[in-house]
């Protein structure tokens, strides 16, 4: 079994709201110029077309449990390596591994570039449609 690896408060927090579908909170600490690129999706700039992104990205999987394998930080960048374990429409679970850059300033996040590949929870999403 692994072990528990340093995670800074403010990340902790963030992923457990994004576990828990709470997006009102995740936007909330957001900069209005928020950069967000997930997977190989066009990047979306700013907080409306960031949450268009994002509920897109969350229409294939009912919720996720993010565990953190490992955190680096630097500066205002941290680099986060999860397993990712997305709960589908159904019950089932879809396990994946993926990575994602933050950049922050001012306590709230400027750009998150999340590394994954796509094709499993789209798989999944056709055959829930």
């Amino acid at each position: 079994m692994r072990e528990e690896v340093p995670v800074p408060d403010w990340l902790r927090e963030h992923y457990a709201r994004v576990d828990a579908n709470d997006f009102t909170y995740v936007l909330g600490k957001f900069s209005d110029r928020i950069r967000v690129r997930f997977g190989n999706r066009p990047g979306a700039t700013g907080k409306q077309a960031v949450r268009e992104l994002l509920a897109d990205v969350h229409r294939a999987f009912e919720s996720s449990r993010h565990r953190f394998a490992n955190v680096w930080q630097q500066g205002d960048t941290t680099l986060v390596a999860f397993d990712v374990t997305y709960i589908l429409f159904g019950g089932s679970t879809l396990p994946m591994e993926t990575f994602t850059v933050l950049e922050r300033a001012d306590g709230l996040v400027t750009s998150m570039h999340v590394y994954i590949d796509e094709g499993p929870l789209r798989a999944a999403l056709g055959r829930s449609e």
